[in-house]
């Protein structure tokens, strides 16, 4: 009687083994041959439920969890098939952040600068602080629409030499009627390029006009040219070091880019 328990027993074991053999292999002839493995770690969860409990300050409940995990693999999922479609290759978007994210990744910690070394910084990069050429003039300003515009623009102007105070001459205006260090930027801004480049064109100290904006019609004297000029240390001292530390970083990412570039043959068809 034991003898046929035993036998019934290897044979029901066996059959196990059996079964178990062709789920394998049946998993394995239907399984894609390239099909590739996401294996979701414990501790990626456990940082993932941490962040969410730190965000909303409280406990994730087991259902939570359970998303949390069904989101992490629809991510994984999405991300190697865009890998595999080269979507980090073809979409502008998407490949400047990466180079972003590498270019971040190759950034050295660059301590913060010493006023010697401010100073030193900004002497090397003069060229780059240099004001604007800039121009000081002076204005009669008319509507377009009033009664006061000059019928004779030459007797006009012959008016304004003999003047001494202009603000009893046109129209008033919100602008003013002097403007000191104007550039052709900030000039161009208030009445116009076409407005800027007359002004910047014009001989020192002579009324020329009429010369229309959108604004108006005006007669301008240039009273004043202003070459680039570099301003004190002191009146930049608290903008440098954003622009030191940038610098600094890209140097640090060339440096290192161009070590990675020797792993590579580089290839630029038409040149030799």
């Amino acid at each position: 009687m034991k003898t046929i328990v035993n036998s019934a027993l290897n044979s029901q074991i066996l059959h196990f083994i059996l079964l178990g053999l062709i789920i394998s292999v049946a998993y394995t002839l239907l399984k894609p041959p390239d099909q590739e493995t996401i294996h979701i770690t414990t501790q990626t969860i456990d940082a993932l439920v941490q962040q969410r409990e730190s965000i909303t300050r409280h406990s994730v409940t087991p259902e939570q969890r359970q998303m949390i995990i069904e989101g992490q693999i629809e991510d994984e999922v999405l991300l190697r098939e865009a890998y595999q479609r080269g979507i980090d290759k073809n979409d502008a978007r998407v490949r400047k952040r990466l180079l972003n994210v590498m270019r971040s990744s190759l950034s050295d910690i660059i301590p913060e600068p010493t006023v010697a070394q401010l100073r030193a910084y900004y002497a090397a990069n003069r060229e780059r602080y240099l004001t604007s050429p800039s121009r000081s003039f002076e204005q009669v300003y008319f509507s377009f629409a009033g009664n006061e515009l000059p019928k004779e623009p030459q007797t006009f102007i012959q008016q304004l030499g003999r003047t001494t105070d202009i603000s009893k001459l046109g129209e008033y205006s919100l602008l003013g009627d002097r403007f000191t260090r104007s550039t052709f930027q900030s000039t161009a801004g208030i009445f116009g390029k076409p407005f800027a480049q007359a002004v910047f064109e014009m001989p020192l100290n002579r009324w020329q006009g009429p010369i229309e904006s959108f604004k108006g019609v005006h007669y301008v004297r240039v009273n004043g040219t202003h070459d680039p000029e570099l301003p004190p240390f002191e009146q930049m001292e608290s903008y440098l070091p954003t622009d030191y530390l940038l610098t600094k970083g890209r140097e640090s990412q060339s440096g290192k880019i161009k070590e990675l570039i020797k792993n590579y043959e580089i290839v630029v068809e038409g040149q030799r």
